[in-house]
């Protein structure tokens, strides 16, 4: 006799009661796919000089269409508003400041306090790249949003002149753009190894009136084959960093400095020939820019190394301000009494385990002073503080990522921001005015605060995710793991938020990629992937295995020439300091990672089988072809010492690929990629499948249409979804969380919070 729904749905609510009643009554629900719908993350802040204004932009998730049943890729999209709260009124409520199908970033509020600029792309457009978008301008006290800059190839973030009549932005600009009306380019030609001579020529061939047509004059058909390669088809690639993220960029654009004048809205390119100008930023008397420059006698895909230079705005010629032969130097920002530059730095020479400085220089040059020099970290962002000679900058450290502060005069930091209730926090952008501090913060209770510190108090300014105090949430407990050559592992543990007495949970051992990232309780990144997997009764542990960032420059050189049995054994060591600690069932373990972790999870069930299933997500799994393939093919040179083609880097290289070890691998594997992923290649996935079906091993592939590397982050709501309850589906087939389902909704038109 068949069960009735009505029937199934009442035992299912019992269950439910009965497992919240052994939960120690506690009335919140567990996290619930659907609930990444209402996730919102704050992304930018600006404060104004006089500190009273804070804005930011948030970005969140929308139906694109009335939801009409189960979802479908394209359902959901993402939009990003700005908002605004007026700090110096105790009655003030956080503000939206702009509203519609369409993303708007990076605010900047002008020295007047009276109105801010911001990046704009189109409608529907969920693009979060600066190719598209242009820059705006809002009257903060009322009126319409004025569009300043109409570029080609979209605008950079803007930032302001200390008087706010001028803006500095940076947009990019083709071969065929550096080239005069009359024919002549702004640039050598011919360049060594490329034929920069192509873009003028066919301009040539165009004044001549040459029309293109297949089989006729040798320059009738060299003027059509331009016309062809100009449409894409074919895409004729004459440079050497050719792959984008999703799709392959056969053309470099160099990136131009530009100045607005905000009085008549003039755009004025303030920078020339073919090299790539980044970072730009008004002196603080206003009369000239200093910005940062690549490329010049190499084409910018050729070198890592850059300079800064500094240029008048009265048409005078720029002027090296720093160049250091193998260094990397950008982001140039002058102190406002005009005394000093500030910027970052990093060595070249091993650009996979160097650090990134904070350097400072006087305004007229000469050697630089390391601020952060005697400390090892690697420095994310940084500002000047306005208020007083002193830098604020942020660097990941055991967990976290807090917000520090140095003076220049000492060189000695403090901490401003460090850990929650015990635990690490992660700082994101941050900005100051006059003594009001603002930041993003990540913590294991929260994927995304607006905190600060206003007249020297701390407060909330803004939570976009109130939501959470409903839901039943995992807090990490961490522990740390010496390995026997001395290494210090950090590590943390999250219980699951579903359980029974007496139960011994099954184990989800997390990698992450990089392999320079470093987890810890506030990565805002997974906070959702672990707290559902916790919500289905399963524990979590990751940890921070040698390679990481946050642990300095030596640990983090630890997996050179090693990214398998060094990395894989501390993940190992993990697993069983974990087990020791927790009262866990030890035979029932899963592993999953992404990105290297998809690597560092196909090499662990090469080579260990205790675990009963594994999720290897968007991986490199034969590093010889990943130099091909992907455009983080760089890794290979520099985490091994040389490419594949050179036969004394072969043999390690195969030492560490899994993809050489599919014989050995037996546990159940289920293999995701974006299909449109050009960061590592989604060829190396379907290697993988191909040798395990071979094999007669157990094995599943899901590709994800139009999803490149990003998919877990920031790809299409839906397939987001797909992912996570694919993970979840294909553990439950081989381990038992022995826990009901958590239910959820998804958000229809006009549900969303």
């Amino acid at each position: 006799m068949p069960v009735r729904p009505a029937v199934v749905s009442f035992l299912v609510l019992v269950l439910t009661l009965v497992a919240d009643a052994l939960a120690g009554g506690d009335a919140r629900t567990p996290i619930n796919t659907t609930d990444l719908l209402r996730l919102q993350a704050i992304e930018d802040v600006s404060v104004s000089t006089d500190g009273r204004r804070i804005v930011w932009s948030l970005r969140s998730i929308a139906p694109t269409r009335p939801f009409k049943g189960a979802p479908r890729t394209g359902d959901y999209g993402y939009r990003t508003h700005i908002w605004m709260l007026q700090v110096d009124d105790p009655d003030a409520v956080p503000r939206q400041l702009t509203f519609g199908d369409r993303n708007d970033r990076k605010p900047a509020i002008a020295p007047d306090g009276e109105s801010i600029v911001f990046l704009r792309s189109g409608e529907g457009n969920d693009d979060d790249t600066d190719s598209g978008s242009q820059i705006w301008r809002l009257p903060l006290d009322g009126g319409e949003a004025r569009q300043l800059t109409y570029f080609e190839h979209g605008s950079s973030a803007p930032r302001f002149s200390s008087d706010g009549r001028r803006l500095l932005t940076v947009s990019r600009m083709s071969l065929d753009d550096l080239i005069d009306d009359d024919g002549t380019p702004e640039y050598d030609s011919p360049r060594p190894g490329r034929d920069w001579a192509t873009a003028s020529d066919r301009r040539a061939r165009e004044r001549a009136g040459i029309e293109g047509r297949p089989g006729g004059s040798l320059e009738e058909i060299r003027a059509w084959l331009d016309e062809n390669a100009a449409l894409r088809d074919p895409k004729v690639i004459d440079r050497l960093q050719f792959q984008g993220e999703k799709s392959v960029e056969e053309r470099h654009r160099f990136r131009q400095v530009y100045v607005i004048e905000l009085a008549t809205g003039k755009a004025i390119r303030l920078t020339r020939g073919a090299k790539d100008h980044f970072d730009p930023a008004f002196t603080a008397d206003g009369r000239s820019v200093v910005y940062a420059v690549k490329g010049g006698d190499v084409h910018p895909d050729e070198t890592l190394d850059s300079a800064l230079m500094i240029q008048p705005l009265d048409g005078g010629e720029p002027k090296p301000l720093l160049d250091l032969p193998g260094w990397s130097l950008s982001r140039p920002q002058p102190y406002q009494d005009g005394s000093l530059i500030a910027f970052l730095g990093r060595k070249t020479d091993e650009p996979a385990f160097r650090p990134r400085r904070i350097g400072l220089i006087s305004s007229i040059g000469g050697e630089p002073i390391w601020a952060t020099g005697e400390v090892d970290v690697s420095v994310r962002r940084f500002n000047w503080r306005t208020s007083k000679p002193e830098l604020f900058f942020t660097a990941a450290q055991e967990g976290g990522v807090p917000l520090f502060a140095a003076s220049p005069a000492t060189l000695e930091p403090s901490m401003i921001v460090d850990r929650r209730d015990g635990l690490p926090v992660s700082v994101g952008a941050f900005a100051e005015g006059a003594g009001t501090i603002a930041w993003i913060e990540s913590s294991a209770d929260n994927p995304s605060l607006l905190r600060g510190l206003i007249n020297g108090e701390p407060r909330v300014l803004y939570n976009p995710n109130p939501w959470i105090v409903d839901r039943r949430i995992s807090r990490p407990t961490g522990g740390w793991v010496v390995r026997p050559d001395g290494s210090r592992v950090q590590y943390w543990y999250m219980p699951p938020t579903r359980t029974s007495p007496g139960d011994r949970p099954p184990l989800v051992l997390e990698i992450h990629g990089g392999p320079a990232v470093m987890w810890g309780p506030g990565t805002a990144s997974m906070w959702f992937e672990w707290q559902l997997l916790c919500s289905w009764g399963y524990a979590v542990a990751y940890g921070n295995p040698r390679g990481s960032g946050g642990y300095g420059e030596e640990f983090k050189r630890g997996n050179f020439q090693n990214w398998g049995p060094g990395p894989a054994g501390d993940c190992l060591a993990v697993v069983d300091a974990v087990l020791d600690r927790y009262d866990l069932d030890p035979e029932q373990l899963a592993v999953t990672g992404g990105s290297y972790g998809g690597f560092l999870t196909a090499w662990i069930i090469a080579h260990d089988n205790r675990f009963k299933a594994a999720v290897a997500q968007r991986g490199v799994y034969e590093l010889g072809t990943f130099y091909g393939e992907g455009n983080a093919w760089r890794l290979v040179e520099w985490a091994f010492g040389g490419p594949p083609f050179d036969l004394r880097y072969r043999d390690v290289l195969n030492r560490n690929s899994p993809f050489l070890d599919v014989r050995r691998i037996r546990t159940p594997l289920l293999i995701m990629h974006g299909e449109q992923d050009l960061r590592t290649g989604v060829s190396q996935s379907a290697m993988l499948y191909r040798a395990l079906r071979a094999l007669e091993r157990p094995v599943e592939y899901v590709l994800y249409p139009n999803a490149g590397h990003e998919l877990s982050r920031s790809g299409d709501p839906t397939q987001r979804m797909d992912r996570l309850d694919r993970i979840i589906e294909f553990f439950d087939r081989f381990l038992d969380a022995g826990q009901p389902a958590p239910v959820g909704r998804p958000i229809a038109s006009g549900d969303e919070d």
